[in-house]
């Protein structure tokens, strides 16, 4: 068990639920924007430009239906796959009855809790579980505002 070191004049990080809830919310409105076939499709791919002068490829493939929830991956490699640029990878739980969106696992960690005590072994902020959601959140955004199909889509009447 983790045992808090309590340093003087140092306050204890106390975590804004509801503002943590306002950005899950906001991500499943940003995740349906992306994605708003989410319960027909499997899979979405397309391209985003801003990160590299090539760019790089965003991958959501859906891992797991269920009647309320919906587990997905969401992967971003670089065209090019430079070894010393690498995207984290997420895994995401989406709740459609409460419309919100959670990162579950961050880079194959798991079951973050919302408050960790300072210092600990795995060298977690106090507000990791807020600061990996809001990552999510500013993902998806510049996602919403740099995206790109992958294919040209042909509109001449046939």
């Amino acid at each position: 068990m983790e045992q808090e070191i309590n340093i003087p004049g140092r306050r204890r990080y106390v975590p804004d639920l509801i503002s943590d809830m306002a950005e899950c919310d906001a991500n499943y409105i940003r995740l349906l924007r992306l994605f708003p076939n989410m319960r027909d499709e499997d899979n979405l791919e397309f391209g985003v430009h801003g990160t590299t002068e090539d760019g790089a490829i965003v991958n959501i493939r859906i891992i797991e239906r269920c009647p309320y929830t919906t587990m997905l991956v969401v992967e971003v490699r670089g065209e090019q796959d430079q070894p010393w640029i690498r995207w984290p990878s997420l895994e995401v739980r989406v709740y459609h009855d409460v419309n919100s969106a959670e990162v579950v696992c961050f880079e194959r960690h798991r079951n973050f809790k919302y408050r960790y005590n300072t210092p600990n072994p795995k060298m977690f902020q106090p507000d990791e579980k807020s600061q990996i959601n809001r990552f999510f959140g500013e993902l998806l955004t510049f996602c919403l505002q740099h995206g790109h199909a992958l294919t040209l889509v042909d509109f001449s009447a046939s």
